[in-house]
């Protein structure tokens, strides 16, 4: 019985099943044919089609994202490991300048300049950090433009060069170079006395190594002057040296192989400097110009030992520029026949006689009338203030008091008593 009796449910399934299986089945080899596509000349339904194809393209583009992101992320930290290693580096060069700077600063003192390769480097007025890097440069006195600027600007040197003559060498460090261009360029004092005449400024120039004596005098003729209105009254007259009398006597600083031009300015400049507007005013009220000022005033200088007589002998040569008596009214200076014999001759003359009297040159007061052509010297501002403030006397004759070693002189009204001063005194 119990094998005859079927449970609800336990029924055997139609065949049906066993079909749908073998559809299910047999579907594989069909999909996997459309997947094949037209290889098999089956035609895939579009929606099949569709579906294949979106995800194929998304992974295509998701893998070159990736693939790109894979070499920038590497090139990316790359950079970053280079621009650190150029900060430490940086930072370690910087450490190991400024250690070794402080640990062994650069003096003036400590820089040895090799004399076998030494050349003179001058920085002008209105020169930049570019242009003297530049400079350097050219004359192979550094390897590195940008460098020198760059050291120059974080060291503080930038505005401090200074404008003159310097003693530079091939082998210097940066530092070097630039300590010795922001310190005090290499000049020379020169000295000149009151009564020094050009030919002796120019000498001296010349011993000292400023300019030579030659372009000194050269210039002195040719340079422009027009800028100076106290020298107007130079023009069209026939003077040994064109700027006699206005080349003022000082201690100057001049560069080392300076510009000769520099020079006489310098002095010209120092002057217009002493050379009070009120002088203008004076010379007028004495009915002088600013030349014969000058030109008297270098008369002075060469005839007066004392500070104390400059004024006396000024009103001296004063009334005698004043006179009407043809005795009286030539200067007669001693000063202007040494100057003459000099000049001609290269002779100094200490007793002068009648014959030195007679010697026709337009500077000897003894021959002519008037003031000279020109100074006989270059007057220092005593002298020139005593033409001036001349002293208004009744004086026409003075003679030097060999006696009592100083220097002095006896002044005289007439020429007896002159005469008799010269037997006692001279």
């Amino acid at each position: 019985m119990s094998s005859g009796i079927r449970k609800p449910g336990g029924a055997r399934k139609p065949n049906n099943t066993s079909q749908e299986q073998r559809q299910r089945t047999s579907s594989v080899p069909a999909s996997r044919y459309a997947a094949e596509g037209n290889s098999r000349g089956v035609r895939r339904p579009s929606s099949m089609v569709n579906t294949a194809e979106k995800p194929v393209k998304k992974t295509s583009e998701k893998a070159k994202k990736m693939k790109n992101k894979r070499y920038k992320v590497p090139l990316v930290i790359f950079f970053v490991f280079v621009l650190i290693g150029v900060v430490i580096l940086s930072a370690f060069l910087s450490y190991t300048y400024l250690v070794d700077k402080y640990e062994n600063p650069v003096t003036i003192e400590s820089i040895y300049l090799d004399e076998g390769t030494s050349v003179k480097f001058r920085i002008d007025k209105g020169m930049t950090t570019k242009e003297i890097a530049d400079n350097l440069f050219d004359m192979g006195l550094i390897e590195n433009k940008t460098m020198y600027r760059f050291l120059s600007k974080f060291n503080g040197f930038d505005g401090q060069y200074k404008i003159g003559t310097y003693t530079l060498c091939d082998d210097l460090t940066y530092d070097e170079v630039m300590t010795i261009l922001a310190g005090e360029p290499e000049t020379v004092k020169v000295t000149f006395p009151e009564g020094f005449t050009t030919e002796q400024i120019a000498a001296r120039l010349e011993a000292n190594n400023v300019v030579s004596a030659k372009d000194f005098l050269k210039a002195v003729e040719t340079i422009d002057v027009s800028s100076y209105p106290f020298l107007s009254g130079i023009t069209g007259k026939t003077r040994d040296h064109r700027l006699d009398g206005y080349l003022f006597p000082d201690t100057y600083e001049f560069d080392v192989k300076a510009n000769v031009e520099d020079v006489i300015y310098k002095m010209l400049n120092r002057f217009n400097e002493l050379y009070l507007p009120a002088y203008y005013e004076k010379a007028t009220e004495a009915g002088l110009s600013v030349d014969d000022v000058v030109v008297l005033a270098s008369i002075v200088e060469r005839e007066a030992k004392l500070k104390s007589e400059k004024a006396r002998i000024a009103g001296v040569f004063i009334n005698r520029l004043n006179s009407k008596d043809e005795n009286l009214n030539k200067l007669q200076s001693c000063a202007t026949i040494r100057y003459v014999y000099k000049k001609l001759y290269n002779e100094d003359i200490i007793n002068i006689t009648e014959e030195h009297e007679k010697e026709d040159d337009p500077y000897n007061t003894y021959m002519y009338r008037g003031l000279t052509p020109g100074a006989i010297c270059n007057p220092g501002i005593e002298s020139i203030k005593s033409v001036l403030n001349y002293e208004r006397c009744d004086y026409y004759f003075f003679v030097l008091n060999a006696k009592d070693g100083v220097g002095s002189h006896i002044f005289s009204k007439t020429y007896q008593e002159h005469l008799q001063a010269k037997n006692q005194y001279g």
